[in-house]
């Protein structure tokens, strides 16, 4: 394993975790369970811990990714981390408000905070796959067109090009 394939290994934990905690607080306040809000915090703890293990990989892999991508995937890489930090930051605001207000049900503030979470990881997981799929970051290079590698273009029509001849050949 190189190390900028830790952070795609890593990450479906803490986005797994962190919708569970989410779901399980609704779910919590819905049927009047304050045990269930129990789950649902251990859910945002452990969440919110690997979401900083996943995000000090992410910086690993962002400094030991080869540079055979897109120049716009580059620059997408800091929206990605911004959106992702951001909403690690809130979903550990809600798991310390839920932590503090253990006998109690999750709040409509704590569910609202997370729901703005949740969107805000949506988001950085679609960017993150986008810069993948589409900005070819984390793509072994020698599994990219020579032509693309070489021109290491920002996603211009001629890289699209090359990597629609590439395919086609196949």
């Amino acid at each position: 394993m190189e190390l900028w394939e830790i952070h795609p290994s890593l990450v479906h934990f803490p986005i797994a975790l962190l919708i569970a905690g989410l779901c399980t607080d609704f779910y919590a306040r819905a049927r009047r369970n304050v045990n269930a809000g129990h789950v649902g915090t251990g859910l945002y703890i452990a969440g919110v811990v690997a979401g900083l293990v996943t995000g000090l990989a992410g910086l690993l892999a962002f400094y030991t990714v080869p540079s055979a991508h897109t120049e716009q995937a580059h620059d997408q890489v800091i929206w990605h981390l911004g959106l992702a930090l951001t909403s690690v930051v809130l979903f550990a605001l809600v798991a310390w408000v839920r932590w503090r207000g253990w006998r109690e049900l999750p709040s409509g503030g704590s569910l609202v905070v997370g729901l703005v979470a949740v969107c805000l990881l949506i988001a950085a997981g679609y960017l993150g796959g986008h810069i993948v799929y589409h900005g070819a970051m984390g793509v072994e290079p020698d599994l990219l067109s020579s032509r693309l590698t070489k021109h290491h273009h920002g996603g211009t029509d001629e890289a699209r090009q090359v990597s629609v001849e590439d395919h086609q050949r196949r």
